[in-house]
């Protein structure tokens, strides 16, 4: 019996096999959110592939051993009988003969040429640890596979379409990947009730970041380390998220180095708060307990350096603490990330933020991967979010009135402040104040691009003629195409089709002012008043 997934999803699969079919590369992205269910999707596609085509052999290789256990314990529990084994010296086991190979990239880089069975498709978890190089240990397993199998296929997962260390999965010289066959958002999913949303709060100590120097695309971790070593820091940020997190039952703080973490966590303990600290030599069995304890709740805390950041599967985080920063874009998104997985009685995860990380990046759900770019070797530019210093909104950086508040930002701008409050806006894009914009005229079209399938293009005018756009997807299937119909629905439409909709758009409800909020550079209709007095309503996104 085949695997009952979410409709995302199954958009998911059907969109990787689309993309395949469509002639547009060989080698997709799948993007989705931190605890979105990639190990069952994975599961999925191998029970799928191997009963259609028997004679199909699978690899699935990742950076860590937990993950490797973790997806192979995933495709055992859903289908019990598939033959599947691990190739792992970190979990001891060494198969080969398999259909279906969970490997250890540590492990299996340098021996693909020992296995009996040349591999036909090969999956990459956690597709953002994949340096660009192809002189490392994923360039060297790929290029060996192609020798034994020019055809094998290759596809990866993610949840950040970005590398750790160097921009684009998909463009650029020496990208392994060539397009995105699926993303599916955040917030969709925290809408639906699938994850999480994460929220902020907090006023003291931050990071004080002016020594410290960017090296190779990251902050110098021993100069953080000392920054972030400061003992009034610790001090007064331990107070402080021992207080806000005093009803929340599983913390996890990211520390920028041992000594740091050490001292952290003595201080924590300060409170009667059961605290350890994880960290890369960590003991095997050692790590193993910690992190037992701390799924079963027997820890309520851990203070860690970086050692779970990715892949880390604990559906009980309900606060994390930044007592670090950084400069990647896809390091916060993962941090962060551990926190949105649904558990009994959770109902949101609390994130303290000490190094500036949210006012950097943005919101967690429109992170903009073109800004990525600015941080790895090109001047660092303004931060695309900026809290406001009257009623503490956070709000995009080029609004120089705060939605909330009227707060007016003095003009020329000044330069971001580093301040001594912790972060404590929004998170989430549905955290920021939305506004109102009068609408005057709207306008339906049909949007095709070459080769592409149509969609509705639903343009609103304002007074002085600026456009404000929500596409919506009617001729695809799936997943997206509910999204537009609902979307028509609510404007008053019945139309399944992009046709359908060309005809009887002048029939549509009058909207007189369309709800806005800020994503990245754009904005993003999240509502809707209608003439006669109808409320503004949510919208799906177009």
């Amino acid at each position: 019996m085949a695997l009952t997934l979410r409709p995302y999803q199954e958009q998911a699969l059907q969109d990787l096999e689309n993309y395949w079919q469509s002639g547009k590369g060989v080698a997709p992205v799948v993007c989705l959110p931190t605890g979105a269910g990639k190990s069952l999707l994975i599961s999925s596609f191998c029970e799928r592939t191997c009963k259609e085509y028997p004679y199909v052999h699978i690899m699935v290789v990742v950076h860590s051993r937990e993950l490797v256990r973790q997806n192979y314990e995933e495709l055992k529990e859903n289908w019990p009988e598939a033959d599947a084994g691990i190739y792992s010296a970190g979990l001891n086991s060494r198969d080969m003969k398999n259909q279906i190979i969970f490997a250890g990239i540590q492990s299996v880089y340098n021996k693909i040429y020992k296995f009996p069975n040349k591999i036909d498709i090969l999956i990459c978890d956690e597709g953002h640890m994949i340096p660009r190089s192809a002189d490392t240990r994923y360039g060297r397993l790929i290029k060996e596979l192609k020798v034994s199998n020019p055809h094998v296929v290759i596809w990866c997962t993610t949840a950040t379409p970005y590398r750790l260390d160097s921009g684009s999965l998909v463009e650029g010289e020496g990208a392994i990947f060539d397009g995105i066959a699926h993303s599916t958002s955040l917030k969709d999913l925290i809408d639906q009730g699938y994850l999480v949303p994460v929220i902020s709060k907090g006023g003291v100590k931050q990071i004080d970041l002016e020594g410290v120097h960017i090296r190779a695309g990251e902050y110098a971790q021993n100069e953080l380390a000392v920054a972030a070593s400061d003992p009034q820091l610790i001090k007064l940020a331990v107070e402080e998220f021992v207080r806000y997190g005093k009803d929340r039952k599983s913390w996890v703080v990211y520390c920028c180095g041992v000594d740091h973490a050490r001292r952290v966590a003595a201080e924590i303990r300060k409170y009667n708060v059961s605290c350890e600290v994880l960290t890369g030599n960590t003991p095997i069995e050692e790590r193993d307990r910690i992190l037992e304890d701390f799924k079963n709740r027997k820890l309520r805390c851990i203070c860690n350096v970086l050692v779970l950041s990715v892949g880390f599967n604990a559906k009980n985080i309900d606060m994390i603490v930044l007592l670090m920063s950084t400069t990647s874009a896809s390091k916060y998104v993962q941090i962060v990330g551990r926190g949105t997985r649904t558990y009994p009685g959770k109902s949101s995860t609390l994130l303290m933020d000490y190094g500036g990380n949210v006012c950097r990046f943005g919101v967690l759900d429109a992170i903009d991967p073109i800004k990525v770019k600015d941080v790895f070797g090109l001047p660092a530019g303004k931060p695309p979010m900026r809290q406001c210093p009257e009623c503490r909104c956070i709000h995009h950086a080029r609004i120089s009135v705060c939605p909330a508040c009227g707060f007016e930002y003095p003009i020329p701008e000044a330069e971001a402040n580093h301040g001594t409050e912790a972060y404590s806006g929004a998170v989430l894009s549905d955290q920021q104040t939305p506004y109102l914009i009068d609408v005057k005229q709207m306008w339906v079209s049909k949007h095709a691009k070459p080769g592409k399938t149509p969609s509705v293009k639903i343009a609103f005018y304002d007074n002085l003629d600026k456009e404000t756009a929500v596409w919506a997807c009617l001729d695809h299937k799936g997943y997206a195409k509910e999204k537009a119909q609902a979307l028509i629905k609510q404007l008053g439409g019945t139309a399944s089709s992009v046709d359908e909709a060309l005809k009887e758009w002048s029939t549509w409800r009058k909207v007189e002012k369309i709800q806005v909020k800020m994503e990245g550079k754009w904005p993003r209709i999240t509502g809707f008043v209608f003439a006669k007095g109808q409320s503004t309503q949510k919208t799906l996104e177009g």
